[in-house]
């Protein structure tokens, strides 16, 4: 009676809080993929009795099952914000629902699906003589049992054949000396692992750059809010709008962060940082903004206070992201081109000022083994002569290769013309064969080129 009454009250505590996250917690799983905020599954309960049980959805929706009844690390099914909400056992919450119906205890044997449960053997279908639990001992133990499946296996198997025997006497140990006292102590220990193990060492150290990034820009956010109040009132001289200030730079951060992990500011690597990742630093800013100034008027954050500040702090910010990704990205590449520099870089000229062309200079400038300078582009078409294609110039056409060769002293040539003609690939390997020059033909991805028709090797595109 009493552990009925405890479940009855800290999941109504419970319930209430979770209310008051559902709103945002919901946005964010419906703007990460379609289907239903909540998920629904079936479990095996109290006498094998199979009841629904509630989760924050953190897979895609799919009209069939797909996969089985355990997810790995890695869970391709599994969404962006469901990583989230998975690492930190927030897709659990809503199971406070189950423990107020009664399907479910707060402390007790982890409820199992119908055809894992099927799995188990006689001695430990005692299990199933008391109401599974949100959490206990095999919840603490297995905090990231998702971890352990090694790539490759069954699932299924793996999980039978090596996590089951060692949860199973787990489970019977517990119903065998279940006590109040031990039920407090699992549930303090629950909560404790809760926090401790959401983010462990590992995923520092693999994230350890986008982790720097996401704190850089946290600051910034600050740095920028800041910048706007004294360019919009020229020194920090009145006590009252600096007290508005300082209210507002919390919101700033905060209101922020969700934003720039939605439009995936941090999934993006620095050294392949692009126009569309520039669009997307544009676009979470814009929107962050709408949201921050939103907050703002909302809580009444801004009373007495330039509207002029939000603008200017909108600009400084889009700058800051920006540049501050450019620098980073310039920083990397000199750093790699220093490092990979051993004296030997090789001159080279790409005959083909088109899409091909610019494709094959983008290739040659990332690739850092061996090194390539492009020193400009061949081309015969005359009203190219001149122009830069990503800041390289055309320098002239086939006429002009030899003198051009010994100019800028390259010794290679790639051909990267989009869809030629065999013909013409054979003229233009003749021409530089008769100069001595070494020749590749660059093709685009989505092009077929005969490796085997002409006696020069061809680069691999990108």
């Amino acid at each position: 009676m009493l552990t009925r009454f405890l479940d009855i009250l800290f999941s109504v505590i419970g319930c209430l809080m979770l209310l008051l996250m559902l709103p945002f917690i919901a946005l964010l799983i419906k703007l990460d993929s379609r289907g239903p905020v909540f998920f629904r599954c079936n479990r095996v309960g109290k006498g094998g009795k199979i009841f629904k049980m509630y989760k924050f959805r953190t897979m895609f929706e799919t009209s069939v099952p797909v996969g089985a009844s355990v997810s790995p690390l890695g869970d391709p099914r599994v969404t962006a914000v469901g990583r989230i909400l998975r690492r930190l056992k927030i897709n659990e919450f809503p199971q406070l629902f189950n423990v107020l119906r009664g399907d479910m205890t707060l402390v007790g044997p982890r409820p199992e699906a119908p055809d894992l449960a099927a799995a188990y053997p006689p001695e430990a279908h005692r299990i199933f003589s008391v109401r599974p639990g949100l959490a206990g001992p095999n919840q603490i133990l297995g905090r990231n049992e998702e971890e352990v499946y090694p790539q490759g296996v069954d699932l299924k198997k793996y999980y039978i054949e090596q996590i089951l025997p060692w949860k199973l006497p787990v489970d019977l140990q517990y119903i065998d000396d279940q006590s109040l006292f031990k039920d407090l102590k699992y549930m303090f220990l629950a909560v404790k692992v809760t926090l401790t193990g959401a983010v462990a060492r590992r995923h520092l150290t693999d994230n350890l750059s986008q982790i720097l990034l996401l704190v850089s820009d946290l600051v910034l956010c600050a740095v920028s809010l800041i910048s706007a109040h004294l360019l919009r009132f020229e020194a920090f001289s009145n006590p009252q709008l600096n007290q508005v200030l300082l209210g507002l730079l919390p919101w700033a951060v905060l209101t922020r962060l969700p934003v720039f992990i939605y439009f995936n500011f941090y999934h993006t690597l620095i050294r392949y940082l692009s126009l569309y990742d520039i669009k997307r630093v544009f676009k979470g800013v814009a929107l962050s903004s709408v949201v921050f100034v939103s907050v703002s008027f909302l809580f009444g954050l801004v009373h007495g206070y330039s509207r002029a500040v939000f603008l200017i702090d909108w600009f400084c910010l889009t700058t800051m992201l920006v540049g501050y990704r450019a620098l980073l990205k310039k920083l990397y590449q000199r750093y790699h081109a220093k490092k990979g520099d051993n004296g030997q870089k090789k001159q080279v000229f790409i005959w083909g000022a088109g899409d091909c062309g610019e494709l094959c200079l983008r290739y040659l400038q990332k690739k850092q083994n061996p090194s390539y300078k492009v020193v400009g582009f061949i081309d015969d078409d005359p009203k190219k002569k001149n122009h830069r294609l990503n800041g390289v110039k055309v320098l002239g056409n086939r006429h002009h290769l030899e003198i051009l060769c010994q100019l800028y002293k390259v010794q290679e040539v790639y051909i990267s013309i989009h869809k030629a003609l065999p013909e013409e690939l054979t003229r233009i390997v003749s021409i530089c064969q008769g100069m001595g020059l070494t020749t590749r033909v660059f093709s685009e991805p989505d092009e077929a080129v005969m490796e085997n028709s002409y006696p020069f090797s061809r680069a691999e595109a990108s």
